[in-house]
């Protein structure tokens, strides 16, 4: 097939999900899960595909800065304002070389990112191309990180958001005090994660707190929950504006949007209410009956209503189609003609749960549906103008 472009693709996961490099990947790789390797199956099509892995419980921020330096090779620098502002150190983990050579305006890069990702590949797009004033303000030109200086516009071809949440969840709202124990829950697991072997299979890579340094502290775990830079407040409905408040829709990339619905309204209810689907995993039906009853806001003054109900099990459909700060439209309604740049294309909805839509858990996606779906847009990403 003729192509106009043949960049990298960089598959970003998202909240408790990991990468390539980590020994769980071997085990039910992330993309792809039950289904088999999506990496290995896109490698084998032709497409150069790289899958990173970035904090599993950290904020949209710091996972942004995470993925850049991957990029690039070299040390994090989550920046001397943001460290300052919520106390944790200004510097992470260091990576020898970069995930490909050669990255920039030449050799753009296509991000694709799950669930939290989205937010991931939305920030660092915009740090990329506008930096970032408080780090400017706060930091000499000299120590100044290359991400904060902006300028890079030109080095991102595309995004595409995979089940992302763009919105925040009604989920941590409507069974906010199972997610307040699975919160801590989370930051225990990051701190159990040190050098051993449970960290060698399943790295939180929050190196940025010192969870991992014996004894586990719950002083600390409680530090990173207070501080709200982490994925469970940036999940929040209020979590997520101020997420969108310092992201753009970049007039020059291309954007992408793949939400999922695995629910259906209650057909003997009188009132709005979602239900799962048999075919959701188990996992989530619990989840995802919580989420299809939450339509008054009992928390704050966000406004909900029964647009929110239907959901891939996890997170609200409405919250996946695209940020309603950034113009979108249907990608059904091109009606053949080719996307421009500055704008979100919205598929069709996938029937798939949160995890189905990357190869599913305990009810996989079957590898003949899933792969086509990544293989028809890869292609179609690489037929679009430059």
């Amino acid at each position: 097939m003729k192509t106009v472009t043949n960049y990298p693709y960089v598959l970003v996961h998202g909240m408790l999900g990991y990468g390539s490099d980590e020994n769980m990947n071997k085990i039910a790789p992330y993309w792809g899960m039950l289904s088999g390797s999506l990496q290995q199956y896109l490698t084998d099509q032709g497409f150069e595909v790289y899958t990173p892995s970035v904090g599993k419980y950290s904020s949209a921020w710091d996972r942004a800065c995470e993925l850049y330096a991957q990029l690039v090779g070299g040390t994090v620098d989550y920046g001397v304002a943001h460290s300052k502002k919520y106390g944790h150190k200004r510097f992470g983990r260091t990576f020898s070389k970069p995930i490909f050579e050669g990255w920039g305006p030449d050799k753009k890069v296509n991000l694709v990112g799950h669930s939290f990702g989205g937010a991931t590949i939305r920030l660092l797009a915009t740090l990329l191309a506008n930096g970032s004033e408080p780090e400017k303000a706060a930091t000499p030109e000299n120590e100044l990180s290359d991400l904060f200086k902006g300028g890079k516009e030109d080095w991102v071809f595309s995004i595409t958001a995979v089940a992302s949440v763009h919105e925040g969840t009604t989920l941590l709202y409507s069974a906010r005090h199972t997610m307040n124990v699975l919160d801590m829950v989370t930051y225990g697991l990051a701190a159990a994660g040190g050098n051993n072997w449970f960290g060698r299979l399943y790295n939180g890579n929050m190196d940025q707190w010192d969870l991992s340094k014996m004894p586990i502290s719950i002083k600390k775990m409680q530090k990173v929950k207070d501080s709200h830079d982490n994925v469970w407040y940036d999940l929040t409905m209020q979590g997520a504006k101020e997420v969108n408040e310092t992201i753009e829709c970049l007039p020059n990339v291309y954007y992408f949007s793949w939400p999922c619905c695995k629910t259906s309204q209650l057909f003997f209810s009188s009132k709005p209410k979602h239900t799962p689907r048999l075919t959701m995993s188990p996992v989530f039906q619990a989840f995802s009956r919580s989420i299809g009853k939450y339509s008054v806001n009992d928390v704050d003054d966000y406004p909900i209503d029964e647009h929110w109900l239907a959901n891939d099990g996890v997170v609200p459909t409405i919250s996946e189609t695209a940020p309603f700060n950034e113009p979108h439209m249907d990608l059904y309604d091109l009606k053949g003609k080719e996307p421009k740049k500055g704008m979100w294309y919205v598929y069709d909805v996938f029937p798939c749960d949160h995890l189905g839509i990357i190869g599913g858990f305990l009810l996989p996606t079957s590898a003949s549906k899933l792969q086509p779906w990544y293989r028809n847009h890869f292609r179609m990403i690489n037929q679009l103008k430059k």
